[in-house]
């Protein structure tokens, strides 16, 4: 199995064979780097990276394949398409990333390194003793420091799921020491106890100064929401068939009222249940009501979240004066022969970009759509509001999918330009195939 140590006598060490306290810094070094901005800001990169850990700690390192991870971590089904579905993949690329910058920028040594090799899903944990023994030498035995220079330097130790003991600087002992048995350390556990401990307090006390200097705040999607003291409104774009009632003269039966005009599609019903599965899962209370039957009134009473654009004319009120704005022309009810075409203008270059959804084209022939992810304190209602609008049904659908992943949180924290800002736009595309969408894409973002 990758990542497992030969012991002098042969037997393979599984990571169940690591000493309490080496295992122990391995939590607490884990523990650290998740609290760091450049975890912190990834939901997705720090489940993934605390599971492999934690599972290669307790002796699962042989189950860290690429599906099981996609269930335990991503609640992929059991018989999901790894071929066609690369969250596993693509997350893990971002964690090697993010562990190479995470040690790259630490101004202090880190006593254990957690890498995760290419090729392989079981992280390997690197015990550097060299630099750490000599500082704390020197802070124990302050006069003696000039002759602890003098002395051999402390091996570097390499810890996957067992030890292998490199020896710098000795061939001799290096060939008769390649490799040892946790039974018979190279340095007396009290000791590494203590080099270990002095270790991760100093890299804590850093990272806990760094994040206090690093006034670098992502506008928060959800806090506003989280804050209400009344039911958020999510007001749902409800689509009409302009039907008229042989009955009633002034078409209010209950079949022209509700069953003609209040029609939901499933695709819209699906982001629904989405974004009231977020609220719920945050305690957040919430009541539905259609575009329609909303009124301005109802609106200032507590934040909102929007869903849909083309039946929405709330969404199209709201974005209206924002960068990116959702235009539609040929309306449904508008009386025109032709069918609607939904565009997102850049109202700060109308002229080059735009983008288009042109709903006269046959549904299968559609190979992309658009949408527009915004969160903003809105001047005309007076409350915050957050916008999931797709030009076309597909679109509504991927913005739904940005909110609800880490894609938007990573965007927005990637962004120099978003930090220490409270709203954000995004224009969002995501490519069809076979009447279905792909992974959304932000192709614009401005925060103000």
């Amino acid at each position: 199995m990758a990542g497992t140590a030969t012991a002098a006598n042969g037997e393979n060490l599984g990571s169940g064979r690591l000493s309490p306290e080496i295992q122990t810094a391995v939590k607490a070094e884990l523990d650290a780097m998740l609290k760091a901005p450049i975890f912190a800001q990834s939901g997705r990169c720090k489940r993934f990276l605390s599971h492999i850990v934690l599972e290669t700690l307790s002796g699962n390192a042989a189950d860290l394949k690429e599906r099981t991870i996609g269930i335990n971590v991503f609640n992929r089904a059991n018989d999901y398409e790894t071929g066609d579905d690369s969250i596993v993949r693509v997350t893990a690329n971002e964690v090697r990333k993010r562990l190479s910058q995470f040690y790259g920028e630490s101004p202090a040594p880190h006593p254990i390194h957690i890498e995760l090799p290419r090729g392989s899903y079981v992280p390997e944990f690197k015990i550097h003793l060299s630099g750490l023994e000599k500082k704390t030498s020197e802070a124990l035995h302050p006069a003696s420091s000039l002759a602890s220079e003098t002395r051999e330097p402390a091996p570097a130790v390499d810890l996957q799921q067992g030890i292998n003991l490199i020896q710098p600087g000795s061939p001799e002992l290096a060939a008769k020491a390649a490799t040892v048995n946790l039974a018979e350390p190279v340095v007396h556990r009290s000791r590494l106890a203590v080099w270990l401990a002095l270790g991760i307090l100093i890299v804590g006390a850093l990272f806990t100064i760094w994040r206090m200097n690093a006034a670098t705040s992502a506008p928060d999607i959800w806090s506003s929401f989280l804050n209400a003291r009344v039911p958020i409104l999510v007001c749902i774009d409800t689509h009409d068939l302009h039907i008229k009632s042989p009955v009633s003269a002034d078409d209010q039966t209950f079949v022209n009222a509700v069953l003609d005009k209040q029609i939901i599609c499933l695709d819209d019903a699906a982001v629904l249940s989405t974004m009231t599965s977020i609220l719920g899962k945050k305690g957040v209370t919430f009541r539905v009501a259609g575009a329609e039957q909303t009124s301005l009134t109802e609106f200032r009473r507590q934040p909102v979240i929007l869903i849909g654009a083309i039946d929405n004319k709330w969404t199209l009120r709201l974005t209206h004066d924002l960068r990116y704005r959702i235009e539609v022309a040929n309306p449904p009810g508008s009386g025109a022969v032709k069918e609607p075409i939904a565009s997102i203008i850049d109202s700060q270059n109308p002229a080059n970009a735009s983008w288009r959804t042109d709903l006269s084209i046959p549904f299968s022939s559609w190979k992309s759509d658009y949408a527009i992810v915004a969160r903003m304190d809105d001047s005309t209602t007076g409350v915050p509001v957050l916008i999931a609008a797709g030009l076309g049904n597909t679109g509504s659908t991927a913005a739904s999918e940005l909110i609800s992943s880490d894609k938007l949180s990573d965007a927005l924290a990637a962004d120099h330009e978003c930090r220490n800002k409270r709203n954000f736009e995004a224009v969002v595309e995501t490519q069809i195939l076979d009447t279905k969408p792909g992974p959304p894409h932000v192709l614009r973002l401005v925060c103000w």
